[in-house]
């Protein structure tokens, strides 16, 4: 789906929708504490960039527990504007869930539907987005899954592995998800006494980030002798993961992600990460509650999966001659 700008309408079973994944027992009951729907549920899923790890997750989880709602498919490949027309079709679909993914798509679903419960999943920053007041209810109809680790934590991820001193960023200034991550880490770098530098990427005629002024940006952060380039929560990042790392990697610059594509599919050094599938599988979940068990939105906290991945990518640190410390070796996920 990812790159398609009017993607086909696509109802779907699960059978065959999705690679299979390890069964995740802390975040759901057994399949037995779901009784029969008296009709099939809807699921209208509104995508940011096309499918991802998360979306697998999502699928498998409802596989797993031999459930068959129905689903609807749609990404805006990275342009918010096209909800509202989403919306309408879900309306006239009778969806009985709407699924968002990313913050952009979120906060356009949140201010235009009010009717049709809302789950969303993969928003960074629900709170400080202003998507939700209280993770503990959002006190409206919508709930959802937060996969960003804490910036504190993730400083402290960092640290762990050496004593990064000169601290750049590259971010979308379109995305309010990745604002507040260089805010946020800005905040914990003054806190540790290291220097955090983000730089948003200038934007084009249209008002879009510019990806061809990426590697001169990342030749200039290395000229001035940063140590760490820091990719946030950022889906313009994210899409463009392969120049990013990429480049970083030629040019003898480290790279820490704070999601895991960088890492699976990018050449990005480490990084702190909840797992995508994790994260799709407590997505469904909540979605499940809802459908199923009839649990008002709100009565949902929002959440983030309960356990985190340290990942290394062992052929970057070969590459690099950063090999990990063997503090970190004893907790960390090897990859490549």
């Amino acid at each position: 789906m990812s790159g398609q700008r009017a993607p086909s309408f696509r109802r779907r079973r699960l059978l065959g929708a999705a690679a299979a994944l390890a069964p995740l027992a802390a975040l759901a009951p057994a399949a037995c504490a779901y009784s029969a729907s008296p009709r099939v549920p809807r699921i209208y899923m509104i995508l940011f960039r096309g499918e991802t790890g998360v979306e697998a997750g999502f699928l498998q989880w409802f596989k797993d527990k031999r459930l068959q709602p129905e689903f609807v498919v749609r990404s805006v490949d990275m342009d918010a504007s096209r909800v509202p027309a989403l919306l309408e079709e879900a309306r006239a679909w009778h969806a009985d869930l709407i699924y968002t993914w990313g913050t952009p798509v979120s906060l356009a679903v949140a201010a235009r539907e009010f009717e049709i419960p809302v789950v969303f999943t993969m928003v960074s920053a629900p709170i400080a987005a202003g998507l939700v007041q209280n993770l503990a209810s959002s006190g409206r109809n919508l709930t959802g899954v937060s996969h960003v680790v804490p910036a504190r934590q993730q400083m402290a991820a960092i640290r762990s592995y050496r004593r990064f001193d000169r601290i750049a960023a590259i971010f979308n200034p379109n995305e309010v998800n990745a604002r507040v991550a260089m805010r946020e880490m800005r905040a914990e770098a003054e806190r540790v006494g290291a220097e955090f530098t983000p730089h948003p990427l200038p934007l084009d005629e249209q008002g879009q980030p510019r990806a061809d002024v990426i590697p001169d940006l990342l030749a200039d952060l290395a000229e001035h002798r940063a140590q760490l380039l820091y990719i946030g929560p950022d889906s313009f990042i994210a899409s463009q993961r392969i120049l990013v790392t990429e480049t970083a990697l030629a040019l003898g610059l480290p790279v820490f992600s704070a999601a895991e594509v960088a890492l699976r599919d990018g050449s990005a050094l480490f990084g702190l990460v909840a797992g995508y599938g994790n994260v799709g599988r407590l997505t469904a979940h909540k979605a499940a509650q809802i459908l199923y068990h009839r649990v008002k939105a709100a009565a949902l906290p929002i959440e983030t999966p309960g356990s985190y991945s340290y990942l290394v990518n062992m052929d970057v640190a070969r590459q690099l001659g950063m090999m990990p410390p063997a503090r970190v070796l004893q907790f960390a996920e090897q990859i490549k």
